[in-house]
């Protein structure tokens, strides 16, 4: 009897493995549907303009971000800034990744809807609602994010060497000037010959600060023209281009500060060891 019992417990357990590999050969894309082009299901979709993303995305990304990556040793402000760089660079390329597939899969499905009026109507409104909003709060969401661990790192800074200097971070923070120029302004005099912005970068920051202000409070997205012309320039890129916040954009931005935070590490340890020395 204990015999028959394996026999059928064996069986019983290989049914189960073949069941599971059948359901996982279902969910899996096959040759014609992976590497981001679009996984259909007939026994899942309700209409034919349905369709399921499949795309291929390593889980994790464990390349460095290629703007900022701090010295051997470094303060604890300057290694939470490069994490947080690393951190929504890997998120701004994950989410490029799904927007462009899911947005290519859409005007599939949009396509596919031309026969029925009634779901064509449907469709075509949240397509043109996902199309035009999507992208733009990928890029601004991401602005925002690199915006704001720049000034955090400038506020780290500036509170460190504040307190060698027996001040307080609000005796710093200029009431007739945003808190981030009252740390630029701080950090290159307690920095002096070290540390200093030139032009373009000064005028850079301020356009990237109202396009984020304008952005927050009114959701104002179009850039004005005599903004346009400073990043034309800035960027050196042809007159007449237009400008948007785009891939583009939020490329430069983390170069620019990057390369600001790269300056402000080593002038800080520059500064920090003469200090040390009194």
């Amino acid at each position: 009897m204990e015999f028959f019992k394996r026999i059928f417990a064996k069986k019983k357990n290989q049914e189960v493995v073949k069941i599971a590999e059948n359901n996982e050969k279902k969910i899996q894309c096959n040759s014609e549907n992976c590497g981001c082009k679009s996984c259909e299901h007939k026994e899942e979709k309700s209409g034919d303009y349905l369709k399921n993303i499949c795309i291929q995305i390593e889980t994790i990304p464990c390349e460095p971000n290629p703007y900022f990556v701090v010295n051997d040793e470094s303060a604890k402000f300057f290694e939470e800034f490069e994490i947080r760089m690393t951190t929504i660079y890997r998120m701004y390329s994950i989410n490029s990744i799904f927007l462009k597939e899911y947005q290519k899969v859409s005007r599939e499905s949009l396509t596919s809807t031309r026969d029925n009026e009634k779901e064509f109507s449907k469709y075509s409104k949240c397509y043109f609602i996902n199309n035009n909003a999507f992208k733009e709060i990928h890029h601004m969401s991401n602005l925002l994010n690199i915006f704001m661990i720049f000034e955090v790192l400038l506020k780290n800074i500036t509170k460190d060497i504040a307190y060698d200097k027996h001040l307080d971070l609000e005796e710093i923070q200029n009431k007739n000037m945003s808190y981030l120029n009252s740390y630029i302004l701080f950090l290159e005099e307690a920095m002096k010959n070290r540390f200093s912005l030139d032009e373009n970068e000064r005028n850079f920051i301020g356009i990237v600060r109202k396009i984020r202000n304008d952005y927050l409070h009114d959701y104002m997205t179009e850039i004005p023209e005599s903004i346009e012309k400073e990043i034309v320039k800035i960027f050196n890129l042809r007159t007449g281009k237009r400008i948007t916040v785009d891939e583009y954009f939020i490329e430069n931005t983390c170069k620019i500060f990057g390369e600001i935070a790269k300056r402000l590490e080593s002038s800080y340890w520059e500064y920090k060891n003469k200090f040390l020395e009194k």
